[in-house]
């Protein structure tokens, strides 16, 4: 009986319980219409400008210029721009987890900072996963480690020694400082 009191009481909702705006709700015919129309074109130019559409019209792509603060970056509020967000998020924590690794499974130093030979980390990080050498080039990007070389390769950098440049508590308090990242940027480091 309980059902059938749900189904016979489902279209009787009151406005507070609706999910459309009070606009779209209280509005004539016309004005949807328009609303609709304005929606449509909108589309439709975007898509005119975009060049993996069916409706991609060459002569009106805009200009871009590299001075432009947007060059090169997603639209704000896009997918893309939040999964960009999503990825600097992720390197950051990863930068932490090797940073870590190296000061549990590296050698002490008395300055608080640790040290660990490229074999060594190779061999524990790879376990975890595949992109050391990825993630060791961002750290000294953002001066938390330092190696001899441009890049470390696998048997031929075995015995380079990777340093940490500060204690591990001071890497993981300036890295955990970072809330809002930005697309691309995984660290903003200290001036």
């Amino acid at each position: 009986m309980a059902k059938l009191d749900e189904k016979a009481t489902a279209g009787n909702s009151t406005p507070e319980e609706t999910t459309q705006p009070f606009a779209l709700r209280h509005s004539s015919l016309a004005e949807k219409k328009k609303q609709f129309a304005e929606s449509a074109a909108k589309h439709q130019n975007k898509m005119s400008q975009n060049p993996f559409s069916g409706q991609f019209r060459a002569g009106e792509r805009p200009k871009l210029s590299k001075d432009d603060p947007n060059y090169g970056r997603p639209v704000a509020g896009s997918k893309s721009e939040r999964r960009g967000r999503g990825a600097a998020r992720h390197v950051n924590a990863e930068v932490v987890f090797l940073c870590d690794m190296i000061h549990q499974e590296g050698y002490q130093l008395p300055d608080g900072t640790a040290a660990i030979t490229f074999g060594e980390l190779f061999q524990l990080y790879t376990r975890i996963s595949n992109k050391v050498v990825g993630m060791l080039l961002r750290a000294r990007k953002y001066d938390l480690l330092t190696f001899e070389g441009e890049t470390l390769f696998q048997g031929r950098n075995n015995d380079t020694v990777i340093k940490l440049l500060k204690p591990i508590a001071e890497i993981r308090a300036e890295l955990n400082e970072d809330k809002e990242f930005d697309v691309g940027v995984c660290h903003k480091a200290k001036k």
